[in-house]
């Protein structure tokens, strides 16, 4: 049975989770301009998880379902974790980040922090919050409906940067992507990152 209190606590998370995402995509950053790819991709998936956080609300009001605080404590942590690897990769990207496929000229290849562990880590964070936000609510029907929406198109996305970074840097970006996991770490990266960081110390 769901109690009042939960029910309050889950529509001031939504209101944080939906401040956050607002705030982080109108924010004004220096940034440098390049040539935009696939430009019909972020409205869309700008939709989609807008459809996302407004399901992960209705089927929590309409399906009746006793809640497991398991699963949300679960879907809290993975959030909190989302947000922690989004915002890194924000910092060590700097003025080359942007929400578009966008390639600048003096656009250098950046493998460096995060970017030495996952080649889009903001990818990566991006499907943590769509998949631990449902968790929260324990909207499951809305965590596949991320599954079957949303994550094809980020696919699709994904590719499309693949290509347009491979024609940017050819042979390094090759190299890069051996080494290197798309969306989750490898061993080899994760053990390569921990003995910088030891010796950083």
């Amino acid at each position: 049975m769901k109690q009042g209190w939960f029910s309050d606590a889950l529509v001031v998370f939504m209101i944080f989770v939906c401040a956050q995402r607002l705030m982080e995509t109108f924010a004004r950053r220096p940034t440098i301009k390049g040539d935009r790819l696939l430009r019909w991709s972020f409205p869309l998936m700008m939709v989609v998880h807008t459809a996302i956080f407004v399901g992960t609300v209705a089927e929590y009001f309409v399906v009746p379902r006793a809640i497991n605080y398991w699963v949300t404590a679960a879907g809290l942590v993975l959030y909190i974790g989302s947000l922690v690897l989004r915002n890194t990769a924000i910092r060590t990207l700097g003025r080359y980040f942007s929400l578009h496929i966008e390639i600048r000229k003096d656009h250098p290849l950046i493998t460096e922090g995060v970017y030495g562990v996952l080649r889009h880590p903001i990818y990566s964070a991006v499907i943590l919050e769509l998949i631990s936000v449902p968790l929260v609510a324990n909207a499951y029907y809305t965590v596949l409906g991320t599954i079957v929406l949303y994550l094809p198109l980020l696919f699709l996305r994904l590719q499309r940067e693949e290509v347009a970074m491979l024609e940017r840097f050819g042979v390094s970006y090759e190299q890069y992507r051996r080494e290197v996991g798309a969306l989750v770490p490898k061993w080899s990266a994760l053990a390569r990152g921990w003995c910088q960081s030891r010796q950083r110390s």
